[in-house]
């Protein structure tokens, strides 16, 4: 949950919206299907949650909502408004919280209220944004960049809308990050990477992903935002995974495979798109014989 205290009232008044229901103060801002009765959350379709105040393009009864045209660009506006972005004033900025046994080469910059474990090393050039942990006895390249912004843009009649992110980045403990890596910070909530994961040079996470303890990625992959990655899987280099897919713990990716949807757990897969492996073995068999199979058709 982002801390932002205030009234539905005051949310009213910034956002130009309609209140409906009855008075609430507001204490954080969530996504509508982990907030609670503290919290702003914006709707739009499916449950509407626990959420104190949610701001919907209508009311709701039995609820207090803002009522507006447009409540992801709502929830952008109140995000901007309580939440800005904060700035890389130093080097290590002030309210960091960086253990004394860790290493941090030339040219590191640490945001604000991030945390580096003990016995981690940072190589040079490596840029925390704010709100980034990193737990102990990690190995950070050189050039990664951890938490910079999601990407996420909101569609709106004047243009894309950038969609504020406020969440932060956790990595657990024993991660090797390498070179050129970029790990971009959640939307409301934190991307995590669990115990023991192995990131080879220029893999990219995306905003709000989730990966469990010992994946190994190799070499320029991408992992799409709000994916799930479960234990001890293993993923080939340039491999390309859509946002909200699901990779089963224990699964194996081959190369340049190109995932979506749920891969189950224990499973090779391989190919683009991505199939298990002993249905892409004959598709690849299939595919060497085409050129005879057009000549015989052609005759």
């Amino acid at each position: 949950m982002r801390q932002v205290s205030t009234s539905a009232s005051a949310l009213s008044a910034l956002t130009g919206g309609v209140l409906t229901g009855e008075f609430r103060r507001v204490h954080g801002v969530e996504a509508v299907e982990h907030a609670g009765p503290e919290d702003l959350a914006c709707y739009e379709k499916g449950e509407p949650g626990r959420a104190g105040v949610l701001l919907a393009k209508a009311a709701i009864e039995g609820r207090t909502v803002i009522v507006v045209p447009d409540p992801l660009a709502a929830l952008c506006m109140v995000l901007d408004h309580f939440l800005p972005e904060p700035g890389f004033v130093t080097a290590v900025h002030p309210t960091a919280k960086i253990d004394p046994t860790a290493i941090l080469d030339p040219g590191v910059v640490i945001g604000a209220d991030c945390e580096v474990g003990p016995g981690t090393h940072l190589f040079p050039n490596v840029v925390l944004y704010a709100r980034t942990r990193i737990g102990a006895h990690c190995r950070i390249h050189a050039g990664s960049v951890i938490g910079a912004d999601g990407f996420r843009y909101h569609a709106t009649p004047t243009g894309p809308l950038k969609v504020p992110q406020v969440g932060g980045v956790v990595v657990g403990d024993d991660v090797e990050i390498g070179a050129n890596c970029t790990i971009d910070r959640g939307f409301l909530t934190n991307t995590t990477l669990g115990a023991g994961c192995k990131l080879d040079n220029m893999v990219h996470v995306g905003h709000n992903c989730t990966l469990g303890s010992y994946v190994i990625i190799a070499a320029q992959t991408g992992v799409s935002g709000s994916s799930r990655i479960g234990d001890g899987v293993l993923i080939g280099g340039q491999v390309g995974i859509a946002d909200h897919t699901v990779i089963g713990p224990g699964a194996r990716i081959g190369a340049q495979s190109g995932l979506h949807g749920t891969i189950p757990a224990g499973e090779t897969w391989l190919g683009t798109p991505a199939l298990p492996i002993s249905v892409m073995r004959r598709v690849y068999a299939i595919t060497r014989d085409l050129p005879a199979m057009w000549a015989g058709w052609k005759r």
